[in-house]
């Protein structure tokens, strides 16, 4: 674990700053997840992948699910800030900042870990836990993306 947190902590130390502004690498910056870095992108899509899990192993899916009742604040935040992926890849790419999919991801990652703190996931109402569940779901598979997209490893469990 501590060779993907460590090599993923100094990719996206380097990377999360814009191409046109130098920069100085500090380790203990790198690795501190109050600082929001990799190892804390890192750590909610482990979260992601727990939940998922724990919903599997008590047989919970989120099969016919009802995204109109996601109306709480956090859930609407996420909702949003998944949805902007893709333009997010995009603008990346044509400006060719990566540091916009890193500044992204890390958004995402505070996004997802906002709506862990204050919404129940697998605990609330069946029909509030698939559609939360699949909301986890995407989060994870998004966080994945932009990680891979970074060359960072997007481990299931830390």
């Amino acid at each position: 674990m501590a060779d993907f947190v460590s090599i993923g902590a100094v990719r996206y130390d380097i990377v999360r700053v814009s191409p046109e502004k130098a920069t100085t690498f500090n380790w203990a910056d790198a690795v501190d997840f109050e600082k929001q870095g990799a190892p804390f992108i890192q750590y909610a899509h482990a979260r992601a992948c727990s939940i998922m899990k724990n919903a599997q192993d008590e047989g919970i899916t989120y099969e016919g699910y009802d995204p109109n009742i996601l109306l709480e604040e956090q859930e609407i935040a996420l909702i949003k800030k998944l949805a902007g992926f893709g333009n997010t890849i995009d603008n990346a790419a044509k400006e060719l900042k990566p540091n916009l999919l890193a500044i992204y991801a890390r958004e995402l990652a505070d996004s997802f870990n906002q709506f862990y703190r204050y919404v129940p996931v697998l605990s609330g109402e069946p029909e509030f836990r698939s559609a939360r569940l699949a909301l986890v779901d995407c989060s994870r598979i998004v966080l994945a993306n932009a990680l891979d997209t970074l060359g960072i490893t997007a481990p299931e469990s830390m």
